[in-house]
């Protein structure tokens, strides 16, 4: 049995190793995923930490870890390539946990509001910065992408601030939630159309009407992925996961969650042409329809939360701030869409669908941020050369920005109270 003594030597051989600059060496033993893991989850507990004393969002400081552990920071350079692999499974992660705590309950409760209001906001966004972008010289397409982009907020932003302010169980506190849940749908949406968007700027120009059949075919598509896994996958999963949670092996259960979940990923993928956080996204509603969604819920989201950090930090790893000089107008330009046209837009709507200014304040500033959802979206369109890949840093200082200051003009907004006539 190994000796307290033999712990000690060991551990303070290990910090010797690493002070005295030997991190190359472990690079060249292919322990990259280690390194990442090791540093790069370090790094991001420590922001984290620190941004949650600061008040803001633990995003914050996951995004400023990778950064920091990114090539355009000195010191430690975390190995891009193999970062991205792993943010991946965090995007499936994360999209699997959407769909399994997506709820039409919560749309239907607020759905007068919900559903025009979302619509209608990301409507505005997505036209004003299409508009704007297209007089620049920037493909129309590629100007949908960047305001869909922006139009929609994050969902671990918003929950973390109502929740922080008590506002999560209110009335406003639904609405916006239900909100931010169409916005979520939007998103997957857009997911579905990125690969049809991308078609019409390759190759020969693609007619109105070919665009319609393109996009009416892919629309098919998802909708016969989405039945046949809703109805026979859910009888298989159910199935599975029946036979399995007999033989209580807490362990065999997660295995084959994730079997199933990735399974479904991949095999939407393949088979449909879907993207892999589409099919993730369609696997967790199918799981959350079994008796044993409380469970699986239990079980993954450890693991979920440890990758969604991986995801920010591949996200920050890409932030250039050389990227912003490039033109800083566009960067100002879709702070300006964040802060301003969206909350604006969403304060006027709930006022004209006769909501009171309390609720209008918490839903415009609420949504004022962006986060995990634009950087999919992104992403998914530079892969797709929708975008260029500058036009990422600035979305990721635009995230910087907006989630730093939400949650003061949050709190700022709660201690609005009603003149009593």
């Amino acid at each position: 049995m190994a000796q307290k003594g033999d712990f000690a030597v060991a551990w303070s051989f290990a910090i010797a190793s690493i002070a005295s600059g030997e991190l190359n060496m472990l690079e060249s033993l292919n322990l990259k995923i280690l390194l990442i893991l090791t540093i790069g989850l370090s790094f991001a507990a420590l922001l984290g930490y620190l941004s949650h004393k600061i008040k803001l969002s633990p995003i914050f400081g996951y995004l400023l870890a990778g950064y920091l552990i990114g090539p355009y920071s000195p010191g430690f350079v975390a190995d891009l390539d193999t970062a991205e692999q792993l943010s991946e499974i965090g995007i499936v992660l994360m999209l699997f946990g959407a769909g399994m705590h997506f709820k039409w309950q919560d749309l239907i409760r607020v759905r007068r509001i919900a559903v025009p209001g979302a619509i209608i906001q990301v409507l505005v966004a997505t036209v004003f910065i299409t508009m704007i972008f297209h007089k620049m010289g920037w493909a129309k397409e590629s100007g949908i992408i960047i305001g869909l982009s922006i139009g929609v907020a994050s969902t671990m932003v918003l929950i973390r601030v109502l929740h922080d302010n008590h506002a999560l169980r209110t009335a406003e506190g639904h609405i916006a939630v239900g909100w931010l849940i169409v916005e979520d749908i939007i998103t997957i949406f857009m997911l579905l159309l990125i690969p049809v968007l991308a078609a019409s700027l390759v190759g020969e120009q693609i007619s109105y009407k070919e665009l319609t059949f393109s996009i009416l075919g892919a629309l098919f598509k998802f909708l016969l992925m989405a039945v046949l896994l809703l109805t026979l996958g859910f009888r298989l999963v159910t199935f599975i996961l029946k036979k399995i949670k007999v033989i209580k092996y807490p362990e065999l259960f997660t295995l084959t969650t994730l079997a199933i979940m990735f399974a479904i990923s991949i095999g939407s993928a393949s088979l449909f042409g879907t993207s892999i956080a589409l099919g993730a996204f369609i696997a967790g509603m199918v799981i959350a329809q079994t008796k044993d969604r409380h469970l699986v819920s239990a079980q993954i989201a450890p693991l979920k939360d440890a990758f969604v950090v991986v995801f920010f930090l591949s996200v920050g790893m890409l932030f250039n701030p050389l990227g912003l000089s490039v033109d800083i107008s566009i960067t100002l330009l879709i702070l300006a869409t964040i802060l301003i046209i969206k909350p604006i837009t969403a304060f006027l709507l709930c006022l004209i669908l006769k909501h009171p200014i309390k609720t209008a304040l918490t839903v415009a500033v609420g949504l004022a941020q962006i986060g995990e959802f634009s950087f999919i979206l992104a992403k998914e369109a530079i892969s797709y050369r929708l975008l260029p890949d500058e036009i990422y840093s600035m979305i990721v200082a635009c995230a910087l920005i907006s989630i730093s200051i939400n949650p003061i003009f949050f709190k700022l907004t709660r201690q609005y109270r009603p003149r009593k006539h």
